[in-house]
């Protein structure tokens, strides 16, 4: 079940949801409320029940805050006009499915505390952790100042915050906070947690972390053109291997206009973006590093199955003939993956709603296996472009911010998802149910590499240049950089002891 319990979970509630949505009867999630039960199909009752159950226990009863503003600090490490995260504000609805989801979200959640929530966004840069994200947070815990209940900052940023020991620990010093809870994402806290402590995480809170989520389109007019075996069963069958994917992707090239070049306005296999040469490591299970059982992060990148999967992907993007290199040769990607010149594109999940109105249908997909004995796909998150909740060590009231963040990320399982779940799947790739079970699967097996997330000995940025230069020397680049980045994961490591210490 690749899909993971809690995204089938979603699913099975998202029909419904949307449409109670629309006509504005969701439940403030009283457990009490129960007029919009309905009794046909054999389970929608249960389902609303179980929902309204849900909803009710992340609830707290009898907390008036007398009209306090709730102010969440949100800046990103990016300048890029698509990760600008608007999770938080919503001024009213305006017929945008996101929009108006964030905006009933967050209205119940103020009449339920009397609260206002205020959105505070600086569109950040990328600034390797020191950028308007860790400034802003850092100097306000070193002055006292406790403007914020809570942040929102980009992954780059918010490591360097929490190493520091200007965030709290989301697992014990936030009361009314408990990431256990299936609105937070449990992959974020495996791989993110250092001795059981959790400083930044993400979950249904949030649509940027899905936006800045792995994936795999692909053209479907190709498929049939080349007579392929159709991927979503490949997929489902675990034959969605990198060997096959590769083999597929190396039977389209064609020189369209007959200039005897590849250019934009051939036909290829592929198009990759710098991005993906990271995502292939993690999609084999790999990583730059991981957190080892001491609570230690560890250097993990050099193994023989993580350096297996990079060559036989790089043996496949640095061949100009079948891989058009966004990088190389222009970004005209949109238009010629819309144009039916590419086969598969490589991208984030933000870029699918680009398509809604593309004229031949397309499909998405996860990274592939590295083989069928795998036992699970694995979907990198971006970490330039991600961004993640955390508390500020100096706050006005810890227990408000746990409480509000709580019910407000339990509410967007039930009104956010499913409005995000309902834009990635409009137009187009609404024509097949095999896409929504595509997007479970992704969502649901993502990864997140703690290496990229602290920027371990710049290794994130050494694989892109193997790419970006044309470079297939895995061994020496990563001994040119290892003692780097042994240095920057030691001082990790004794930034965090002395933080969990005292």
């Amino acid at each position: 079940n690749f899909g993971g319990k809690i995204m089938a979970e979603k699913r099975r509630v998202l029909a419904l949801l949307l449409t109670a949505l629309t006509i504005g009867s969701v439940s403030c999630g009283s457990a009490a409320s129960s007029g919009n039960e309905t009794t046909t199909g054999g389970g929608e009752t249960s389902d609303t029940t179980a929902e309204e159950s849900t909803r009710a226990s992340a609830a707290v009863e009898g907390k008036d805050y007398g009209g306090k503003t709730f102010d969440i600090f949100v800046s990103g490490n990016w300048t890029n006009e698509w990760t600008e995260s608007y999770d938080f504000f919503s001024e009213g609805e305006t017929g945008d499915t996101v929009n108006d989801a964030v905006y009933r979200r967050n209205s119940i959640i103020e009449d339920r505390y009397n609260v206002k929530i205020n959105e505070i966004n600086i569109r950040g840069e990328a600034s390797g952790g020191n950028g308007e994200g860790a400034q802003t947070i850092s100097k306000a815990v070193m002055s006292g100042d406790t403007s914020y209940d809570a942040a929102m900052i980009g992954t780059y940023d918010v490591s360097n915050l929490a190493c520091q020991g200007y965030l709290l620990d989301l697992n014990s010093q936030v009361p009314g906070l408990d990431l256990t809870k299936e609105w937070w994402d449990q992959k974020a806290n495996a791989d993110l947690s250092m001795k059981g402590k959790m400083y930044f995480t993400t979950g249904d809170i949030s649509t940027l972390d899905n936006d800045c989520t792995y994936c795999i389109l692909f053209n479907k007019k190709l498929i049939s053109d080349y007579n392929m075996e159709d991927p979503y069963e490949m997929v489902r069958n675990k034959t969605w291997t990198m060997d096959n994917f590769s083999s597929m992707a190396k039977k389209v090239s064609v020189d369209l206009d007959g200039d005897t070049k590849m250019t934009e306005n051939d036909l290829y296999g592929m198009c990759i973006w710098q991005d993906g040469v990271l995502a292939s490591i993690n999609a084999c299970g790999g990583a730059i590093c991981k957190i080892d059982d001491n609570g230690q992060i560890e250097l993990t990148l050099n193994t023989e199955r993580n350096i297996d999967m990079l060559s036989k992907f790089m043996d496949l993007i640095t061949d100009r003939s079948v891989a058009y290199s966004i990088y190389h040769s222009g970004d005209y990607i949109e238009n010629m993956f819309a144009n039916d010149q590419v086969l598969f594109y490589n991208r984030y999940l933000n870029i699918v709603k680009k398509y809604r109105n593309m004229n031949t249908d397309f499909g998405i997909l996860p990274f592939p296996l590295y083989d069928s004995a795998q036992e699970e796909y694995y979907t990198t998150v971006h970490a330039y472009g991600n961004s993640f909740i955390c508390v500020p060590s100096v706050v006005e009231d810890a227990e408000m911010t746990g409480i509000i963040l709580q019910d407000m990320a339990c509410e967007s399982m039930y009104t956010v998802t499913p409005a995000y779940y309902d834009v990635q799947l409009e137009g187009k790739i609404m024509r097949d149910n095999e896409s929504s079970d595509m997007l479970d699967i992704i969502l649901s097996t993502r990864l997140y590499d703690v290496g990229a997330t602290y920027q371990i000995g710049g290794y994130n940025e050494k694989l892109m240049d193997m790419f970006r230069f044309n470079k297939t020397d895995f061994a020496s680049m990563y001994s040119k950089y290892e003692a780097k980045a042994q240095q920057d994961i030691d001082k990790v490591n004794d930034a965090f002891a002395e933080v969990i210490n005292g």
